[in-house]
């Protein structure tokens, strides 16, 4: 009896909500939807250099091999991306409107969208007021290493990037077996969704997800084969396409490539392979000390800390994990977007979180930067350093 008044509760007050939406806040949200699109438009004929060297040779394979789900038999020499987006690539391939690069920046550019309602609805589960809910959406629409990503240079790091949003928001809604789903879909998509999984063990040691939650993980990720299994791939070499992104044969050549982490104080092209054993390790052992903190310690694990840890775990594989990439901390970007609106007078975590990153963009892009990398390093230190101390203070003293 008590659950059902309350589901009525529930399904009544997001009806309220819906209604407390004034004509000034919808067209606030589609003046900001409007330059969204139009910033997009404006760069849709840059081409960047992975598109020419990986994604138009690998569309041309998927559409030499028919297409559609019969273009997922293709065999390429080289490919690191798993069944979901080769799916998407290989419909892309046989689609006759407009070219490809256009339509991987469209699909990039409406995972953009998913990301920035995420980014709204964690805004307004906190806030209960649309018009900053809005702007969050717009801040995320806005923010330069979003736009740089899809709309620039075609890459697809704000699907996985969209799913984990809403896999945190599910979370905050507390409904742990959606948020697991989603975040199987993520996992299903890029590898780098395990950055962040450190923040759902301490989840699960603190009861707010169960053990057979996990198991979304690998089903959804089984899932995403099934377009490629009855293409007729074979099931064991879809299962380990990330050990062999794990192995790394195409990142060896440097110990960064282009992200401001510790590698750019002792320079990327030296000691290959001693650094970057001793970084996996390091790695570990940093992730260890801080899981130990955070998942045995007493206290109530409240939104607030939820977003700092979420940035602080995945700030710390990235800043110690060799061989990363310059997109591979737009996670980061978000959350840092996200977590500015449970707390206005930190600004500067979102701005120097975005700016760290942008800093690779911009040397990838534009072959150009104003600053040595090594400066974005010491910023982006600070700023764990910060999370840090944020997340002790909250740890050690208010609980």
């Amino acid at each position: 009896m008590n659950r059902e008044v309350t589901t009525n509760y529930t399904h009544t007050n997001k009806k309220t909500s819906l209604r407390q939406l004034r004509w000034g806040e919808i067209l606030l949200f589609l003046l900001i939807s409007a330059i969204a699109c139009y910033v997009r438009f404006v760069l849709r004929n840059i081409v960047a250099g992975d598109y020419k060297m990986f994604f138009e040779p690998w569309v041309a394979i998927l559409r030499q091999a028919g297409g559609g789900i019969k273009g997922l038999a293709a065999e390429f020499e080289y490919v690191d991306y798993t069944t979901p987006y080769l799916t998407i690539l290989s419909f892309i391939s046989i689609c006759p409107f407009l070219n490809t690069l256009l339509l991987m920046k469209i699909v990039s550019i409406l995972f953009d969208f998913s990301a920035a309602f995420a980014v709204m609805a964690i805004t307004f589960h906190h806030t209960k007021n649309w018009r900053t809910s809005i702007f969050a959406y717009g801040a995320l629409l806005l923010a330069p290493t979003v736009i740089a990503n899809s709309a620039m240079w075609a890459q697809c790091d704000i699907i996985f990037t969209s799913f984990v949003l809403w896999s945190i928001y599910f979370m905050l809604e507390d409904k742990p077996a959606v948020s697991m789903i989603f975040y199987g879909i993520a996992f299903a998509f890029k590898l780098q969704t395990f950055f962040i999984l450190p923040l759902y063990v301490i989840f699960w040691m603190k009861k707010k997800v169960k053990l057979w939650h996990f198991i979304f993980v690998p089903v959804m990720y089984i899932v995403g084969m099934i377009p490629a299994l009855i293409a007729g791939k074979d099931f064991w070499e879809l299962l380990t396409v990330y050990f062999f992104q794990a192995g790394g044969l195409m990142d060896i050549y440097a110990l960064s490539h282009k992200f401001p982490n510790i590698y750019q104080l002792f320079g990327t092209d030296a000691f290959l392979i001693e650094y970057a054993d001793a970084g996996i390790y390091v790695t570990l052992a940093v992730l260890m000390a801080e899981l130990y903190i955070f998942a045995f310690k007493k206290y109530q694990l409240n939104e607030k800390l939820i977003l700092r840890m979420g940035m602080l775990l995945t700030m710390t594989v990235v800043f110690f994990l060799p061989h990363m990439h310059e997109r591979y901390a737009i996670l980061v970007d978000v959350l840092a977007i996200a977590y500015f609106f449970y707390e206005p007078d930190k600004l500067y975590i979102p701005v120097l979180t975005v700016l760290c990153s942008f800093a690779g963009y911009t040397i990838y892009l534009a072959q150009n930067n104003i600053f040595p990398l090594a400066v974005y390093t010491i910023l982006f230190l600070g700023l764990m350093a910060d999370h840090g101390r944020y997340c002790m203070r909250e740890i050690w003293t208010k609980n």
